[in-house]
């Protein structure tokens, strides 16, 4: 498995379950998590994009220290993935519409919590490394995405 592999399944996860956990670090060093509908684009291979305000905690998180995790899973959790990377916050207005457009319909709670449009920007995660694992066979992989030259 390479990640290639990797980013497949975990596009197909999302494409079916619309959602993933990300966590982030606080100012404190605490974890925290939240639910977040990220999409993973086309012609942008080994990233993973989810739209977020300004305004929310995430973002500063993000700022101050961009190690973040992902888990996705599939709706029988026959399959979870976690994606270790480095995130930044994202300001482009044409990266922002492609995100947009890509994951707008699953965006419902998201415009309730954020009610001023002009906060929106984009997270983007660039990927380190990834486990693939499948819990009833037991079974994981580890792939790392390093970029050697």
């Amino acid at each position: 498995m390479d990640k290639s592999d990797v980013m497949k399944i975990a596009g197909d996860l999302l494409s079916d379950g619309k959602t993933a956990v990300l966590s982030t670090v606080t100012p404190d060093n605490e974890p925290r998590m939240r639910w977040m509908s990220p999409v993973i684009l086309n012609g942008r291979p080994d990233a993973i994009y989810a739209v977020t305000s300004t305004g929310f905690k995430k973002t500063n998180e993000i700022n101050e220290n961009g190690k973040v995790q992902w888990m996705i899973q599939s709706r029988s959790l026959d399959t979870v993935i976690t994606l270790d990377g480095i995130s930044n916050i994202i300001e482009n207005t044409s990266l922002k519409n492609e995100v947009l457009e890509a994951v707008g319909r699953q965006l419902q709670t998201f415009w309730k919590i954020n009610k001023e449009p002009s906060t929106s920007t984009v997270i983007e995660t660039i990927i380190q490394s990834a486990v693939v694992f499948y819990p009833v066979k037991g079974v994981k992989h580890k792939i790392s995405f390093s970029r050697e030259a």
